[in-house]
C-alpha cells in the first residue's frame, strides 16, 4: 500500500510529469511498462522547414540513449549533431546580413563659427543639425550694425527648415528645453504652439463648428491660429547683464536709463521651406547689412565700398547653405541677372483711313496686315517668363503687367485645350502683382484682358465663361471707360463677330451723357463695311445714322466719316451710288408710276442724297 506523503505527491503534476519521463527509460522489463505511453514530439522535423542548416535526426540514436546520459549529461562533451550548436539554431528569415549603404554624395557642410563668437554656438549648431533635424542652416552675423538691430546687439543670426509643421513646433519646443536644461538659459520662442494650447485651440474650433452647424470650422488655405510656418526662439548670452540700469553722460550727469549693450543676442529662425521662401528674411537682412556696412564706410572714410570689397565684406559675415541643390539655385538667381530680349511693345490699333476728296470707297487693310512687326511670343516662352517672375523675383512694372496678360492669351502653342492654362497663369501673375503692390483690376487691366481673350486662339468656352465673370464685375464697378477704350473693346468683339457686345460698347458714351467722336462712327461703318453683311449694314444705318446726325454736337458726315458710311452704304444698297450719278432710268410701261414712286423713295438713296447735300454744306459754309 501506497504511503500518504506518496499518494500526496501523485496530486502534483510536476511530480506526474517526472514519474512518466522516467518510466518512459526504464527498460522494457519494468514493471511500469504497460502504462501508455506520450508520443515524442515531432519538433525535429518541424523545425526542419524553418531553419536552413538542420540534419535530419537518427531514429536509432533516439531509442538507444542512456538514462544516465539524460538525467547527468556532461558539459564537456561536445554537441552531438543530433544536439546542434546554439549558432546554428537562427531562422532562415534572420540569416542576412545587415545592410550596407553607399556613402552620401552629398555632405552638408555646416557654417562656421565666427571669430570671438560666443562659445554655445558650436554646440548648439550641432544640436540644430543633429538632434533638431533643420535642414539648409545658415548664419548671419550682425554685430556690425549700428545702430544694433531692436533684436539685440551683437546679433547672430540662424536660419533652419523644418519639414513639417509638427516637426516645426516639435523640435523648436525640444530646442528650448534643451537650453534650459543644459545651459540655464531662459530663451523666448515666439510663434511657438504648444502640445496643450494646441489642444486648447482644436477644442475651440471644434466648439465653434458646431454653433456654426458645418462639420468644420478650418477654412481651406487659411491658417485659424494652428499653423504658423515661423518659430523665433531668441536668447542673450549675458542675460545678467540685461537690466536696466542709470546711466551718465562723460560730465557724470544723469542721462536716463538704458540696458548694457555687453554679450551677444542669438536668434533661431526655424522656418518651413514654403514660409521660408516666402518671407526671404536672409535677402532683407543681407540688404541691411549691406547699406549699414556702406554707410559705416562713408562715414569713416567719405566714400563708398566698391563692389569688390562689399562682396568680401559680406562673404565674411554671411554664410549660406552649401548643399549642391542650394548652389544651383543661386547659380540660377545669378543667371536671371541677364538682359532679357522680350519685347513689352503693345498691340497698336489700327490705324482708320485719312479725309479723302475722291468719292471712290476703299475698304482700309486689315488689322493682321498692319501689326506684321508685333511678334507674338510663344507660349512656353511667355510661361517661362511668368515662373521666373514667381520664383527668381524679376522685377515688372504697370506697363508690363497688362502686356504680359495679353501675351499670354494671345502666345501661339501647338498644344490643344490650353485655356485653363492661360486662365492659371494669369490667376498667378494677378497674385504676384498683388503682393508687389500694383494695381491689378482697373479699367485698362479689363480692356487688355478682353482683347487678349477674343484673339486668343484658346478661345472657347472657358474663355467665354471668363470674360461673363468680368463683364458682372465691371457691371457692380460701374466703370465709365475712356472714348479709347470704347474703340478697343469694339475692335476686339468685332473681331469675333460678338455684335451684341459690340453695340453694347459703342452705347457706353450715351449711358453717362458723353458725346461720341466723329472715329467713334468712323469705325463702326468701316467694321460693318468689312464684313460685307447687307442685312447688317442696313439695320445699324437704320439707327446710327440718325444718332450721328441728331446728338449734341452732331457729327457732320465728313473727312473719314464720310468715306466709311459711303463705303458702308455701298453695301446697304449697291445700286443707290449709281442711280444718284445717272439718274433712275425709265419704266418699261409708260404709265407705271408705282416704278418710278418706289425708285424715288428707295431708303438708302435718300440717305446717300442728304450725306452728299450736308457734305457740300459743311465743305463750302464750314462746321456748323
Amino acid at each position: 500500500m501506497l504511503a500518504r506523503p506518496f499518494t500526496a505527491a501523485l496530486a502534483c503534476r510536476q511530480c506526474q510529469s517526472a514519474i512518466l519521463r522516467a518510466a518512459a527509460v526504464r527498460p522494457v522489463s519494468s514493471g511500469l511498462r504497460n502504462l501508455p505511453q506520450r508520443p515524442a514530439r515531432q519538433l525535429r522535423i518541424l523545425t526542419h522547414r524553418f531553419f536552413s542548416q538542420e540534419k535530419a535526426p537518427e531514429a536509432s540514436e533516439k531509442k538507444e540513449t542512456d538514462s544516465a546520459t539524460i538525467s547527468a549529461p556532461d558539459e564537456n562533451v561536445a554537441p552531438t549533431e543530433s544536439e546542434p550548436a546554439k549558432s546554428d539554431d537562427v531562422p532562415w528569415f534572420l540569416e542576412v546580413e545587415p545592410p550596407t549603404h553607399p556613402p552620401s554624395q552629398h555632405t552638408v557642410e555646416l557654417p562656421k563659427i565666427p571669430e570671438d563668437a560666443p562659445a554655445i554656438l558650436e554646440p548648439m549648431m550641432k544640436y540644430m543639425f543633429e538632434d533638431m533635424g533643420l535642414d539648409d542652416i545658415s548664419l548671419l552675423d550682425l554685430r556690425d550694425l549700428d545702430p544694433p538691430a531692436a533684436l539685440g546687439p551683437n546679433l547672430f543670426m540662424f536660419f533652419g527648415t523644418t519639414r513639417s509643421e509638427r516637426h516645426l513646433h516639435v523640435s523648436s519646443g525640444r530646442f528650448v528645453r534643451w537650453l534650459k536644461r543644459n545651459y540655464k538659459i531662459s530663451a523666448r520662442a515666439d510663434g511657438l504652439i504648444g502640445p496643450g494650447e494646441l489642444r486648447t485651440k482644436l477644442r475651440r474650433l471644434r466648439k465653434k463648428a458646431k454653433l456654426m452647424g458645418t462639420n468644420t470650422a478650418i477654412i481651406p488655405g487659411g491658417d485659424n491660429g494652428i499653423s504658423t510656418g515661423w518659430v523665433c526662439v531668441n536668447f542673450s548670452s549675458d542675460e545678467g547683464n540685461l537690466g536696466e540700469v542709470e546711466s551718465f553722460d562723460e560730465s557724470g550727469r544723469f542721462s536716463g536709463f538704458g540696458a548694457s549693450l555687453t554679450g551677444s543676442t542669438i536668434v533661431i529662425q526655424c522656418m518651413t521651406e514654403a514660409r521660408r521662401s516666402e518671407l526671404d528674411l536672409e535677402a532683407l537682412w543681407q540688404g541691411v547689412l549691406k547699406r549699414n556696412l556702406q554707410n559705416n564706410k562713408k562715414a569713416k572714410d567719405g566714400k563708398l565700398m566698391d563692389q569688390q570689397e562689399l562682396a568680401e565684406a559680406m562673404a565674411s559675415r554671411v554664410q549660406l547653405p552649401t548643399t549642391p541643390s542650394e548652389l544651383q539655385w543661386q547659380a540660377m538667381k545669378a543667371a536671371s541677372q541677364q538682359k532679357r530680349f522680350y519685347s513689352t511693345t503693345a498691340r497698336r490699333l489700327s490705324s482708320l483711313p485719312s479725309e479723302r476728296t475722291d468719292t471712290q470707297t476703299e475698304l482700309p487693310e486689315s488689322r493682321d496686315s498692319q501689326a506684321e512687326d508685333v511678334v507674338i511670343p510663344d507660349f512656353g516662352q511667355v510661361r517661362k517668363l511668368v515662373t521666373d517672375i514667381q520664383l527668381l523675383g524679376l522685377p515688372f512694372a504697370q506697363d508690363m503687367l497688362k502686356t504680359l496678360v495679353r501675351d499670354i492669351l494671345q502666345a501661339k502653342t501647338h498644344l490643344a485645350d490650353t485655356a485653363e492654362e492661360r486662365l492659371s497663369l494669369i490667376d498667378q501673375l494677378l497674385k504676384t502683382a498683388e503682393e508687389r503692390g500694383l494695381t491689378i483690376w482697373n479699367e485698362e487691366m479689363y480692356v487688355s484682358m478682353t482683347e487678349g481673350a477674343f484673339a486668343s486662339p484658346a478661345y472657347g468656352p472657358e474663355l467665354r465663361e471668363a470674360l461673363k465673370n468680368l463683364d458682372y464685375l465691371v457691371a457692380q464697378k460701374g466703370w465709365q471707360f475712356s472714348l479709347d477704350h470704347i474703340m478697343r473693346l469694339m475692335q476686339a468683339y468685332a473681331s469675333r463677330h460678338d455684335w451684341t457686345r459690340f453695340w453694347d460698347a459703342f452705347r457706353m458714351p450715351s449711358r453717362f451723357k458723353v458725346a461720341r467722336q466723329p472715329r467713334h462712327y468712323e469705325l463702326a461703318y468701316w467694321t460693318l463695311a468689312q464684313t460685307g453683311n447687307q442685312k447688317l449694314c442696313i439695320d445699324a444705318l437704320r439707327w446710327v445714322y440718325p444718332e450721328m446726325m441728331h446728338q449734341d454736337p452732331p457729327v457732320n458726315p465728313v473727312g473719314g466719316v464720310y468715306v466709311a458710311l459711303r463705303a458702308c452704304l455701298a453695301i446697304a444698297d449697291p445700286a443707290a451710288e449709281h442711280l444718284m450719278k445717272n439718274g433712275i432710268p425709265k419704266p418699261r410701261f409708260k404709265k407705271d408710276f408705282r416704278f418710278d414712286r418706289r425708285m424715288q423713295n428707295r431708303e438708302f438713296l435718300k440717305v446717300l442724297r442728304e450725306v452728299e447735300t450736308v457734305r457740300q454744306q459743311v465743305l463750302i459754309y464750314g462746321d456748323r
